[in-house]
């Protein structure tokens, strides 16, 4: 990262159903939290992608410096899932439609 080198990490490990919470784990850098609603143009364990707009939302780093691996985990947590809501409020919504289907708002990590 000294080097100008980019690192991504996925901090719930995987990409999670559209609409669904996966279990976050722990790390040791500071963190730049990012949201997005990719699940609802490429579906987890689909290889069928469709057509539509992908949003991305990129936080404030957390510094993870006098934080437990939990505290961080929690502030990580916290600003992705209502920033999801907030990007994709329909994915939450049980009644919403499946990806790929007409009218599918759709979310993914």
């Amino acid at each position: 990262m000294d080097e100008g080198a980019w690192v991504i990490m996925f901090p719930e490990g995987t990409r999670t159903k559209t609409g669904s919470q996966g279990k976050y784990k722990t790390g040791g850098a500071p963190v730049v939290p990012i949201a997005h609603n990719a699940g609802c143009v490429w579906p987890r364990n689909s290889f069928i992608k469709y057509a539509g707009i992908v949003t991305v939302s990129i936080g404030k780093p957390i510094e993870t410096a006098g934080l437990t691996p939990e505290e961080v985990n929690t502030r990580v947590e916290s600003w992705i899932e209502t920033e999801m809501r907030r990007i994709d409020p329909l994915a939450y919504d049980s009644r919403a439609a499946q990806p790929g289907e007409a009218g599918a708002a759709g979310a993914g990590r």
